[in-house]
């Protein structure tokens, strides 16, 4: 068919349109970044959970930022940690972010960041995240965002109740004292035990003896530490709501009754191995550990029939006043952070509601957030830790190992006769103020 002139200008201008539009396609193709958040370089990060989950986070989003793949996760051993950071301060090698417990906190606060109320309000940082998080939010600002709780639990063999005919776990003190001890305690004529109902009354043999004490403690109504004015208070014989009740003297009277040979309650004593091992030998009915150490426990000993549950609570104690121990996971950032901006960008990611309920779900842990914990959990122990998140607190220790040596000798001395309970529990408090 033969075109007219007109119809073949036509088709020669959209021919030419055609051939500039490809070359403009080429030339100028989208960037891929563009709306993507860049972190200025690379972004170091340090923590004492294991690498795992926070590596697969990190590849996660590296997925959907390629800016990600700049960001990387060292794990740090609890016991290492307190050098290795310092250490890596003096050699001005600093990490940019820490991911670590409120254990930590205090001994570390002058090298930290302080984010200041102006940012980021406490009206704010109090709808978002649970109670116990507050220990994070100080009188100069906030030194961490919360990530994930770890509640303290109560593990108990199901086997060895049903062999006495329980059937559910104690929910009280009254009813381990009156009923479960003599029930599931076993002793020889001469006082030898081979079965424990419970581990309390010592201290290097029992995992979670910082922990333990410490639980006893807010039960007592204690606040155990109070900041006032950038200083710090040692209040651990001083109940909030009840003037008479001494928490620190109450909870050690009661604790040493089960490493007393002479007393109804004993059942344990320092010859026996770690408590932990001891359940997992299936010798030990009742088990206080932290609840990210239950696929722990499952993969030890696969046979052992063991469930977990909110830790016991005074019979008389309202709902509000129930309390354990738990450790609070939160991003800090070092003030010698070397890409403070990169830090916090990557800590404002990490710690939104989806990439903290991922952390949650692979460590074991409850989201620290109000809103994921409203989502609740369909894990077979998630249940349970996601109900004792509400009741879980810490408090601001001075050096952990510092404290758990003053509170090792406060046994020692009471358990020895060295000291009456008032006197060494005074001498104890008076070391702890000197710690801070």
């Amino acid at each position: 068919m033969k075109l007219r002139p007109f119809e073949l200008a036509l088709v020669v201008i959209f021919g030419i349109l055609m051939v500039l539009a490809l070359i403009l396609l080429r030339t100028n193709k989208p960037d891929q970044d563009a709306g993507l958040v860049t972190l200025g370089g690379p972004v170091v990060i340090w923590g004492t959970l294991a690498e795992e989950g926070i590596d697969s986070l990190l590849f996660d989003l590296s997925k959907v930022n390629k800016n990600y793949q700049s960001v990387s996760y060292h794990y740090v051993s609890e016991e290492d940690f307190d050098a290795k950071f310092v250490n890596a301060l003096a050699d001005r090698n600093s990490p940019d972010l820490l991911l670590l417990s409120q254990e930590f906190l205090v001994q570390h606060r002058s090298r930290l960041e302080a984010i200041p109320y102006t940012s980021f309000s406490l009206r704010d940082f109090k709808t978002a995240y649970v109670d116990g998080a507050e220990i994070f939010a100080l009188e100069d600002g906030i030194y961490g965002y919360p990530v994930a709780v770890d509640p303290l639990m109560l593990y108990w063999n199901r086997d060895l109740f049903s062999g006495v005919n329980r059937l559910t776990p104690p929910s009280t003190w009254e009813e381990i004292v009156g009923e479960v001890v003599p029930g599931l305690t076993i002793r020889d004529f001469n006082r030898n035990v081979s079965q424990s109902a419970i581990a309390l009354g010592e201290y290097d043999n029992i995992r979670n003896a910082f922990p333990v004490i410490s639980m006893l403690l807010l039960q007592g109504g204690s606040s155990l530490v109070a900041e006032e004015k950038n200083e710090y208070k040692v209040v651990l014989n001083e109940a909030v709501n009840a003037t008479k009740a001494r928490p620190l003297s109450d909870a050690m009277s009661f604790y040493v009754n089960f490493n007393n040979v002479s007393n109804t309650l004993y059942s344990w004593n320092k010859s026996l191995m770690e408590d932990q091992e001891l359940f997992l030998s299936e010798k030990l009915a009742m088990y206080f550990g932290f609840g990210s150490e239950a696929k722990l426990l499952e993969t030890k000993n696969p046979n052992l029939n063991f469930d977990i549950a909110p830790v016991p609570q005074g019979g008389t104690v309202t709902l509000s006043a129930k309390r354990t121990y738990g450790r609070f996971y939160a991003f800090m950032i070092p003030k010698s952070a070397l890409n403070k901006a990169g830090a916090y960008t990557v800590m404002q990611e990490i710690g939104n509601q989806s990439n903290t309920q991922k952390i949650a779900d692979d460590y074991g842990l409850a989201p620290a957030t109000r809103a994921s914990l409203a989502v609740g959990s369909n894990d077979i122990y998630g249940r349970e830790i996601y109900a004792s998140v509400a009741q879980s607190r810490g408090w601001l220790n001075p050096n952990l190992n510092k404290t758990e040596g003053i509170f090792r000798v406060l046994l020692e001395d009471i358990s020895a006769n060295r000291s009456d309970i008032d006197m060494a529990t005074s001498d104890a408090i008076k070391r702890l103020q000197q710690a801070f």
